[in-house]
């Protein structure tokens, strides 16, 4: 008896591991580098490849991806943007969820690095902090007086 609920258990849990890892899609056309992330795995993208939920593509600033979709839906990843798909969105939410990527040193004002930017940021940050403390220890507030 215990047995058979184990293997009834264990099929249940196959069978949802396997739906779970049903493809949305495949990768129909390549142009540049273009990388796909799931999790903490990272890939080359190449045509063919299945696109699985939650999976997140990535152009280069010279690369392109075309995405198809079990349900037709065919989206376009132009040079510089991501997109992660996602099994719950429409074809309309997938084809608005293309944004740009931009990189951390573009962040940063013309001339700028964004380690300096990130230095002035900390440093600002500490200041604040040194003050905040400076004022907790302030101990020489004395007693108005009455004159």
């Amino acid at each position: 008896m215990a047995v058979t609920k184990f293997l009834v258990a264990a099929a249940a849990l196959a069978a949802a591991s396997a739906f779970a890892q049903t493809p949305l899609g495949n990768v129909v056309n390549v142009q540049g580098v273009v990388t796909a992330t799931q999790g903490a795995t990272g890939m080359t993208v190449a045509p063919g490849q299945v696109i699985q939920n939650g999976m997140r593509f990535v152009t280069t600033s010279n690369g392109t991806v075309t995405l198809r979709l079990n349900s037709g839906c065919t989206v376009t990843v132009p040079a510089g943007h991501g997109v992660t798909v996602l099994q719950s969105m429409t074809c309309q939410q997938l084809t608005a969820a293309v944004q740009p990527v931009v990189p951390v040193a573009a962040a940063a004002p013309a001339g700028t690095s964004a380690g300096l930017v990130n230095g002035i940021v900390a440093g600002g940050a500490a200041l604040i902090v040194v003050q905040g403390v400076r004022t907790v220890l302030d101990d020489d507030d004395r007693p108005l007086s009455a004159r």
